[in-house]
């Protein structure tokens, strides 16, 4: 017999690690491979991450490693005709409101921790592993993979999720076309050991009519640079330290001396989407699913949040549970506008840096300096670079009250008294859990509450439910029936549900940190039904 796996998960980069992991959190087995022998360690062509994708590396348990390899990005400045003319701060020194600062970490160093984490879940890559063929028998995909050796496998999978990049296979056999455009010039970058008077965690990016140079300060204390090509070379051959050397002294605003390259590349850049992100039983994410311009930094981002966001549901599909079309079909419907504005922004950002006219130049310099003065660039751009907040309100698998963060949209994160005894916790560290999280509010009775826990109990494998009470809740509580090992003691000043949850009784939260759906009384079947096991279906008459 050919060996079954519940999801083949082709690819091993940041998206493909950040979906195993955790499809592995979430109790699906799954097996990761990638054509590569190897990642390069050195070749790290992405470089920051923002909160959004460390929200999800927080629930694997790894930011913290992540946050300590890399540097705090403390400002993006803009330069023109030999002027800083405009300046976004991050975190502290931002007026964008929630701000953190991004992190300036390479590709490498973040999949070194995220493979280490797969192995602590109890998966691994197999690498020099490459996908051959693959064909959807409706209920289950059939697959050829060529081993190390030039072996020939052939395993059958119930799902295969492409995150093998822009050229991915799965897309390309599973016939999903892969709409857009290509620039019409070619880029270069490389890393390396540049006497610089750059500050550490400030980014540059000098706008000259020639073409964009962005220099980046390393973690290790090496200097990225990336810029437009001035000639268009063989994008075969790397780009030389005499080449950067050349662009440097043509553009930067101040002296850089480039001694010695660790690496560098050329190459072009796509504005491309998928048409579809899921043909039957394959679906694609991160670079497979979009590619887009390098500006702001947005790709390895977008790409782990997609496998966030697919893991769960395929998890849940696997499990029996809900609606198993809404839920895949959700994926697409909240991660494909997400992709779009990414795409958007980036081709924006892109076309400002290669203006070539005088005065359209001056009309950028003029408005982005004014903008940046008042502010405006900050509280604009931040929060959509972050990519912490997003809207997932017309998702076909949201209720009334659902589809956005939990935590930015009305439940404040309070630090929480066990009723069992023990350390104190925070709501946050609740809502980490792999399994979906339902919450009883403040001001419920005792007796709702404890019917709604009830409810629940069935689904204790793919649901944990907390009651959350006030010190008053508490003291009409005691005795009351209440489990201890699900309730838990708010401050006195706790501020209630606001915003989109004022009025909510009761709520359930997603697994990847997004409201599900609320309700207004303390019942919860409703909000659980995409969670609970799927009704079995009745077989028809024959001619009925």
């Amino acid at each position: 017999m050919k060996p079954t796996v519940p999801v083949l998960v082709v690819g091993a980069g940041p998206t493909g690690l950040a979906l195993a992991s955790e499809l592995l959190r979430q109790g699906v087995d799954c097996r990761v491979v990638d054509r590569a022998a190897n990642r390069p360690t050195h070749q790290a062509r992405a470089l920051t991450m923002w909160d959004g994708a460390l929200d999800v590396l927080a629930r694997h348990g790894i930011a913290d490693e992540v946050i300590a390899r890399g540097i705090p990005m403390t400002a993006a400045r803009y330069w023109s005709r030999g002027r800083n003319f405009a300046t976004v701060r991050f975190g502290a020194g931002s007026v964008a409101e929630g701000a953190a600062n991004p992190l300036i970490i390479t590709q490498p160093q973040v999949e070194e921790v995220m493979v280490a984490r797969l192995a602590e879940l109890g998966g691994a890559v197999e690498w020099n592993t490459a996908l051959t063929a693959l064909t959807d028998r409706g209920d289950h995909v059939e697959v050829r993979l060529e081993g190390p050796d030039g072996d020939e496998e052939e395993l059958t999978a119930a799902w295969v999720v492409g995150c093998d990049g822009n050229h991915s296979t799965v897309r390309r056999l599973s016939g999903i076309a892969f709409g857009g455009s290509t620039y019409g010039r070619s880029f270069i970058l490389g890393d390396g050991d540049i006497d610089n008077p750059v500050v550490p965690g400030e980014a540059h990016y000098i706008l000259d009519p020639a073409g964009v140079l962005v220099l980046v300060p390393l973690p290790d204390g090496k200097l990225r640079i990336f810029a437009d090509a001035t000639t268009v070379g063989d994008l075969e051959t790397a780009p030389t330290a005499e080449e950067l050397q050349r662009l440097a002294d043509e553009r930067a605003p101040f002296p850089l001396k480039v001694h010695d390259l660790q690496w560098s590349t050329r190459f072009l850049v796509h504005l491309r989407q998928a048409t579809s992100y899921r043909a039957g039983r394959c679906l694609v994410a991160g670079d497979a699913a979009h590619v887009h311009s390098p500006a702001g930094g947005q790709g390895l981002n977008t790409g782990i949040q997609d496998a966030a966001n697919l893991a769960f549901k395929l998890a849940l599909v696997i499990q029996g549970c809900g609606a198993a079309d809404t839920l895949l079909d959700s994926y697409e419907a909240e991660r494909e506008p997400v992709a779009a504005d990414v795409m958007r922004s980036s081709h924006t950002q892109t076309r400002l840096w290669t203006v070539r006219s005088p005065i359209a130049r001056w009309a950028r310099d003029t408005l982005m300096g004014r903008a940046a003065r008042s502010g405006l660039l900050e509280r604009r751009l931040v929060p959509a670079m972050a990519q912490i907040d997003l809207d997932y309100r017309k998702s076909p698998a949201v209720g009334p009250g659902g589809g956005r963060r939990a935590l930015r949209r009305g439940l404040a994160d309070a630090e929480l008294v066990p009723a069992s005894g023990g350390g104190r916790t925070r709501v946050s560290t609740l809502l980490q859990s792999p399994r979906h999280t339902l919450l009883v509010l403040p001001g419920a009775d005792t007796a709702g509450a404890a019917a709604v826990l009830a409810e629940a109990a069935p689904l204790a494998d793919r649901v944990s439910a907390h009651v959350l009470l006030t010190p008053a809740d508490h003291a009409r509580a005691e005795g009351g029936g209440l489990p201890p090992e699900h309730t838990y003691l708010l401050p006195a000043d706790y501020p209630g549900p606001s915003g989109d949850l004022a009025g909510a009784r009761v709520v359930l939260v997603r697994p990847d940190g997004y409201v599900a759906g609320t309700s207004r009384e303390l019942a919860a079947a409703e909000l659980l039904r995409p969670v609970a096991p799927a009704a079995p279906r009745l077989a028809q008459a024959p001619g009925a």
